[in-house]
């Protein structure tokens, strides 16, 4: 799994409420994960992105999601807003 923003899950946004938002802490306690950095090539290309796309109402924190799954070869993707459809690269679960 591959999480880009975890305040969603944190928030309780995710499908399963509380419980999966503390089944998420608990795999970042049992260190279940990996974090990726971001680069400084990853925030110029989403600042780009962002300036290209004026028909788009995606955030620079989207952006440079969209940016780092695409470095990471990542293409499937489980949105929680319009955003990921309206950028239209990934297929969404």
């Amino acid at each position: 799994m591959v999480v880009i923003e975890t305040y969603a899950l944190l928030l309780n946004r995710a499908h399963g409420g509380r419980p999966s938002a503390l089944a998420f802490l608990d795999a970042i306690e049992r260190d279940e994960y990996q974090i990726e950095r971001v680069k400084e090539s990853d925030e110029a290309a989403a600042i780009e992105l962002v300036r290209s796309h004026e028909d788009k109402t995606y955030s620079l924190c989207d952006a440079m999601s969209f940016v780092v799954m695409a470095r990471l070869g990542i293409t499937d993707a489980i949105a929680f807003d319009r955003h990921f459809a309206e950028y239209g690269r990934f297929a969404l679960l």
